[in-house]
């Protein structure tokens, strides 16, 4: 049997040392997607463009606005006391918030009134509305107490001004500094590896089909399961680099931090390698193209990856019935496993489940492939 492999392996290692330049792309190609779209995603805003209307010009009205002024979150951009031009403000995405303060704002805090404010927020972007609401709602709720406070203090009832009643003091674990960095990069390894594993085996096959030496491995003593993992092994080999240099980079450039175990990581990596290079050779092993190949590996393996992973879409949030197909998708395991081990640290002994899941993928994907081919050489 090894007699039989070794050749084989030795076959699809040098087709792949003949074409230096795929040889490259290979490698940098990766680390390009990595950076690209670790910077293009992210979740965190900041910077959101808010106008204000002042309509009162009060002691309370401004020192509203100086609070608004002080976030980090937030950047005034327009203020005035007319409301005339609000809609071309929002319109031009000049302001993402306006915030409109009436005029009896002052005087119906004094009076221990409520106090309405405006609010016109840009929905376009949900994400981002939402997010800013939330910044302005908590400065609201803190100007809040702060009037509370003196009039308490007013009344001879004495409690410090610079402190709401309530002291929140959250303890946030595994990510405490909530960059979205920390949550996408290690989701983006698994996406990128997904893709370039089922990329580079879909087209194997499909060449021996199309330069017609295909005939002369259905002549050899090799069986379809040899065939198999003669040409999954330089691939495989392959994959570790990538997988290798992708993990540098999110570490390095991106700051992720990497808790658990290194050789854990690697482990499971091959495994899910093996997932990705599976689902392309069966690719190959149903058509005979090897642009068709191409396009059927990007099909089944960067929408399911990017949209049913949980990679950008929790996966409880979805109807039941597509629940049911993120099953099916071997990179919803290893992101677990990786978000796990990079930011939790965590091993085995609480990644099991997807660690058995992928072996088990793995496994049924090589004996699809075997039985596959051994249809096609019959």
């Amino acid at each position: 049997m090894r007699n039989r492999i070794l050749p084989l392996t030795r076959k699809e290692a040098l087709h792949v040392l003949r074409d230096p330049r795929s040889l490259y792309l290979a490698i940098v190609l990766p680390i390009v997607l990595l950076i690209l779209f670790g910077y293009a995603i992210t979740f965190d805003v900041r910077h959101v463009p808010v106008g204000i209307v002042d309509q009162d010009s009060s002691f309370f009205s401004r020192d509203f606005i100086s609070r608004v002024k002080g976030s980090e979150y937030l950047d005034l951009v327009y203020l005035s006391n007319s409301s005339a031009g609000l809609e071309s403000l929002l319109d031009s995405g000049k302001v993402k918030i306006i915030l409109i303060i009436p005029n009896r704002f002052s005087r119906d805090l004094s009076q221990g009134k409520d106090t309405p404010l405006q609010l016109l927020i840009d929905g376009s972007d949900n994400n981002t509305a939402q997010i800013a609401l939330g910044y302005i709602s908590r400065i609201v709720q803190i100007f809040s107490v702060n009037i509370i406070l003196e009039k308490l203090n007013k009344q001879g009832v004495f409690l410090q001004t610079d402190i709401p009643p309530i002291d929140v003091k959250p303890r946030i674990w595994y990510n405490p500094d909530l960059r979205s960095t920390n949550f996408i990069v290690p989701g983006l390894i698994a996406v990128v590896m997904m893709i370039l594993a089922a990329m580079s085996t879909s087209l194997t096959i499909a060449r021996e089909w199309e330069i017609g030496t295909m005939e002369q491995l259905i002549v050899t003593p090799a069986k379809p399961h040899e065939i198999i993992i003669g040409k999954l092994m330089p691939y495989f080999f392959l994959g570790i680099i990538q997988i290798s240099l992708v993990i540098l980079v999110g570490t390095l450039l991106f700051n992720v931090p990497l808790k658990g175990n290194i050789f854990f990581l690697f482990c499971v990596s091959g495994v899910f390698l093996i997932s990705g290079l599976g689902i392309g050779l069966f690719i190959s092993t149903i058509t005979r193209s090897q642009q068709l190949a191409f396009m059927f590996s990007i099909l089944l393996t960067l929408l399911p990856s990017f949209l049913l992973s949980g990679f950008i879409f929790p996966i409880s949030s979805m109807p039941r019935i597509i629940q049911f197909f993120t099953y099916l998708v071997p990179a919803k395991y290893f992101l677990i496993v990786l978000r796990g081990i990079f930011l939790k640290g965590t091993g085995l002994g609480t990644l099991w489940p997807q660690v058995v899941s992928l072996f088990i993928f793995a496994s049924l994907i090589l004996l699809a492939c075997a039985r596959r081919l051994r249809l096609s050489l019959e």
